[in-house]
């Protein structure tokens, strides 16, 4: 089980979502990933924003706040949210989670407007088909989209994989088809398909793509989710979420260490990893398909 970081960290109230910041907090404790909402500035850089204006961010009366699209990036820059961190670019969120080789989601917001949007996926879809030419192998990408068309799209324009978000309302299944004939690789499914019906997980990863569950933040639910089967779990604790895997992943390497007459804890791949900032202690697995003991 994946664990990502939603907008980072956004548990975290010391740290704002969709900022360096909160993306490194989540990384840091354990995350295998984080997400990231993407709009473009009117003069065309990317920078990591959920709604099409600040004004929630800023803490400011609704529509007050500067609309992402229709200001430059260098306006943006000196704005400060309130606890003092700024807008980052996508091109620094990237840079981050590059050098702790992990991976980011991206989604396009629609919200921005159709033109806006699409304007974004085109500017998206051209970073990172440059960042491939000029630094193969670095990033670990996945676009995301909830409109079919702009998933599919985007997914071979140096991303590592494309996934199909799938809103409440739609049919997950025929939603999933679609998908796997539009040459996607994962699915990402509201939890409320699964409470819905728990072997829609089963039927999505029989056609071969990938699951992922998000915005999950109960760890009852999560486990649940390790049970049916699912690949990846979007959650705004990614701290919580990444230490109640440790504790279950070093839980069950005890009981091999105790059958294999007392192995050390390194040799079956486990690293301790100690924040830059003396935040956070954990232990990372090496490999991502280490599931949790549930």
């Amino acid at each position: 089980m994946r664990i990502v970081g939603h907008r980072g960290t956004p548990s975290c109230p010391q740290r704002a979502e969709n900022t360096l910041p909160s993306i490194r907090v989540a990384l840091e404790a354990g995350a295998d990933g984080v997400e990231v909402d993407v709009q473009a500035t009117s003069d065309g850089v990317l920078v990591l924003a959920h709604d099409p204006d600040l004004s929630r961010v800023l803490g400011l009366g609704p529509g007050t706040g500067p609309v992402v699209g229709q200001t430059p990036f260098a306006a943006l820059r000196e704005l400060r949210l309130p606890n003092g961190e700024c807008i980052p670019t996508l091109t620094e969120a990237l840079d981050v989670a590059a050098r702790w080789h992990a991976f980011i989601v991206t989604e396009v917001k629609p919200e921005a407007g159709g033109a806006a949007a699409a304007r974004a996926a085109g500017l998206l879809a051209g970073l990172l088909h440059a960042r491939r030419v000029h630094r193969p192998g670095v990033d670990r990408v996945t676009t995301t989209s909830f409109d079919l068309h702009a998933a599919a799209s985007l997914a071979g324009c140096g991303s590592v994989s494309g996934a199909l978000i799938v809103a409440p309302h739609v049919d997950p299944d025929v939603a999933a088809r679609r998908a796997r004939d539009r040459g996607l690789t994962d699915v990402h499914l509201n939890p409320v398909h699964v409470r819905r019906d728990r072997d829609v997980v089963h039927r999505v990863r029989g056609l071969g793509l990938l699951v992922s569950v998000g915005v999950v933040n109960d760890p009852d639910e999560a486990r649940l989710m390790t049970r049916l089967g699912v690949d990846m779990i979007c959650t705004d604790d990614p701290i919580g979420f990444a230490r109640l895997r440790t504790s279950a992943v070093l839980s069950g390497i005890r009981g091999v260490e105790r059958a294999a007459g007392g192995l050390p804890v390194t040799t079956l791949g486990i690293r301790e990893q100690t924040s830059a900032h003396g935040r956070c202690l954990s232990s990372r697995p090496w490999s991502h398909e280490v599931r949790w003991q549930v």
